[in-house]
C-alpha cells in the first residue's frame, strides 16, 4: 500500500449533500466528509460523539451552528472545533445568496472503525431558528 493517497472531489460548485470521503482516501484514524446545504436546509437532527471531536471548516455560503447552547455565524473561513459529548446542529441561512459549503474533519484517540459509529441522535429538540 502506498503511503498516501489521491483523490479528486471535483470543483467546490459540483458538491452536493454530505459526502463522507475517508474510505476514497485510506483513512484509518480521520473521518472526513464534504459537505453542501442550500441556503435554509440545516442538520435534520441534533448529534453529538462520545469519542471524536469534529473540526467544522466553512468555505462559502452563511449559516450557523449550534453547539450545545451557542449560536457561532459561519461564514467562509470559520473554523469550529466541536469537543466530544457536545451536541450540535447546523443551517444555510435562508438569506444565504449560495449554499453553505464545508468540510467536517473527524478524528478520535482509537482508529474510526474501531470507535465505531458513536453518534448520538436527538431528534425531539427544537433548533432555535425554527421559530
Amino acid at each position: 500500500m502506498s503511503e498516501y493517497q489521491v483523490t479528486e472531489l471535483g470543483s467546490i460548485d459540483s458538491w452536493s449533500g454530505k459526502n463522507f470521503i475517508q474510505g476514497e482516501i485510506g483513512a484509518d484514524t480521520v473521518g472526513l466528509s464534504i459537505n453542501a446545504t442550500e441556503p435554509g436546509d440545516g442538520s435534520p437532527f441534533w448529534h453529538s460523539h462520545a469519542e471524536t471531536e469534529e473540526i467544522y471548516i466553512v468555505l462559502d455560503g452563511e449559516g450557523e451552528i449550534v453547539v450545545n447552547e451557542d449560536t457561532v455565524a459561519l461564514t467562509a473561513g470559520t473554523v469550529v472545533r466541536v469537543a466530544p459529548n457536545s451536541k450540535l446542529a447546523l443551517h444555510a441561512l435562508p438569506s444565504s445568496t449560495t449554499a453553505l459549503k464545508w468540510i467536517c474533519i473527524r478524528s478520535g484517540a482509537n482508529t474510526i472503525a474501531a470507535i465505531g459509529n458513536d453518534t448520538t441522535l436527538d431528534q425531539e429538540t427544537p433548533f432555535p431558528w425554527a421559530a
